[in-house]
C-alpha cells in the first residue's frame, strides 16, 4: 500500500511539471508574437527630423530659381483706361512769374491717347492781364511806365504727351483716387498785346486724378518760351502758366 502510493505522488509530480513547461511554452509564444505586433520604435527618424527641419529652414538655395521683378506683371489693370479716347480739358490758367502783370484766363484743351503713355493735344490759351502792384507803385514813385513790357493775350499749340507714372493716394482714408503723371513737349504761337504769330516753345508736366472712367481732375505746369519786346528791345520771355480743371474722356470705356 505504501509503494502505490509513493507511484502515485510520482505520476502526480511529472504531469504537473510537464503542464508547468507547456504553460511556459505557451507564455513565450504569446510574449513572441505581442513583440512582434509591437510597432518598431523610429528613434532614427525622430533623431533626424530636427535636424532635416533646420537644414531645410537654413537652405536659401531656392532662391535663386525665383523669378527676377522685371518678369513680374502687374495683373491690376488702369482704373482710367485712354487708349483709343478722346479728352476734353476745361479749366482756370495763371500767370505765376511775371512781376509786373496779374495774367488770368481760359484754357481749353483737346487730346488723343494712341496707347496708354502716347496721346497728341492741342490747346488754346485766352488770357486777360492787369497791372500788378509793383507796378503801379514803379510809375506813381519812380514815374516808370511799363507800357514797353510785353504780356501775353493768346497762346494756341499742339503737344505730345508722354505718360510714364500710374499710381493711387487715398483722400482722408475715405477713398482710393488713381492718378496719371504726365509730361508734354510741343510749341504753338503766342500773341501778346503788341504782337501776333510768335513762335513758342513749351514743355509741360502735370496730374490727372480719375474720379470715375469719364471724369476726372486734372492741374499741369505750362512753360512757355518766345521772343517778345522787354523793354525797348527784342528779348527772351518765358510763361509759367499754372491750369486747373475737369477732364471729360470718351467715348466709354467698355473694355475696362
Amino acid at each position: 500500500m505504501k509503494k502505490l502510493s509513493i507511484i502515485l505522488l510520482c505520476l502526480l509530480l511529472g504531469s504537473f511539471s510537464k503542464a508547468q513547461e507547456t504553460d511556459n511554452d505557451d507564455l513565450d509564444v504569446i510574449e513572441l508574437e505581442l513583440e512582434k505586433a509591437k510597432p518598431k520604435p523610429q528613434a532614427n527618424k525622430r533623431a533626424t527630423s530636427p535636424t532635416q527641419t533646420e537644414a531645410k529652414e537654413n537652405n536659401f538655395s531656392d532662391l535663386a530659381n525665383l523669378v527676377p521683378f522685371s518678369e513680374v506683371s502687374v495683373l491690376q489693370k488702369r482704373f482710367l483706361p485712354k487708349t483709343g479716347r478722346g479728352q476734353i480739358f476745361a479749366g482756370l490758367s495763371l500767370t505765376t512769374n511775371d512781376p509786373f502783370y496779374n495774367t488770368v484766363g481760359a484754357t481749353l484743351k483737346g487730346s488723343y491717347f494712341l496707347s496708354e503713355m502716347w496721346g497728341i493735344e492741342l490747346q488754346y490759351y485766352n488770357l486777360t492781364s492787369s497791372e500788378a502792384k509793383a507796378t503801379k507803385e514803379l510809375y506813381d514813385v519812380q514815374n516808370i511806365g511799363t507800357d514797353s513790357l510785353s504780356y501775353t493775350k493768346q497762346y494756341l499749340g499742339a503737344n505730345v504727351v508722354w505718360v510714364p507714372i500710374y499710381g493711387k493716394l487715398t483722400w482722408f482714408n475715405k477713398k482710393i483716387v488713381p492718378f496719371d503723371f504726365y509730361f508734354g513737349l510741343g510749341g504753338g504761337q503766342t500773341t501778346t498785346h503788341t504782337k501776333s504769330g510768335i513762335g513758342t516753345v513749351q514743355i509741360s508736366a502735370g496730374q490727372i486724378f480719375a474720379i470715375n472712367k469719364s471724369f476726372a481732375i486734372r492741374w499741369d505746369f505750362s512753360w512757355n518760351f518766345f521772343s517778345a519786346k522787354a523793354i525797348n528791345e527784342e528779348g527772351d520771355i518765358n510763361n509759367l502758366f499754372f491750369s486747373a480743371g475737369a477732364s471729360f474722356f470718351f467715348p466709354e470705356a467698355k473694355y475696362r
